[in-house]
């Protein structure tokens, strides 16, 4: 898996053209409130846009003390901006990974899923505010796995709202 990430990354530095492009860095500032919850998440976002076209790699970190749960979250989500006027997106993940980790895991570590989102990109010189709102496996394919995310970590919804603030250059 790490291989495969490796070589994603590789070809889209080689490939992606840089000048008129932007690059983000962001944190979900609304994973804050997960640590009053019964679990933790540090959400993180690098995302590329040129033109039209974002995509984002998405990193979360969720874990629970009390049932001795993990898990990490990655995905490389494809953005489409239709009215670039308006920074409004529809996005769409092109492919999602969680990995559990833990004594209460599960025994399928390893699950795939998906989501769709939503949300205005608010830019401010070098400092960026995005609003999203994403569905969690629209399409209903994995419900145990949404059912093992809804036991161990209240914050994995099946409809969330996230707040990304960041660095944009």
């Amino acid at each position: 898996m790490a291989k495969l990430v490796y070589l994603i990354l590789l070809l889209l530095f080689l490939f992606l053209p840089v000048y008129g492009s932007t690059f983000y860095i962001g944190f979900d500032l609304s994973s804050a409130d997960s640590f009053f919850a019964d679990g933790t998440r540090l959400s993180f976002d690098f995302s590329y846009r040129h033109s039209d076209i974002r995509l984002s790699l998405p990193v979360s970190y969720s874990f629970c003390l009390d049932d001795d749960i993990a898990a990490l979250d990655v995905a490389l989500r494809v953005d489409y901006y239709p009215f670039s006027s308006l920074e409004l997106f529809f996005g769409v993940d092109a492919i999602r990974y969680l990995r559990f980790f833990g004594l209460s895991s599960p025994e399928e570590r390893n699950v795939f899923i998906s989501s769709i989102s939503m949300g205005y990109t608010f830019e401010f010189s070098h400092f960026y505010v995005e609003p999203r709102v994403i569905a969690q496996d629209p399409a209903r394919l994995n419900e145990a796995e949404s059912a093992i995310l809804d036991d161990h970590f209240p914050f994995y919804l099946d409809y969330y709202v996230q707040l990304v603030i960041g660095t944009c250059f």
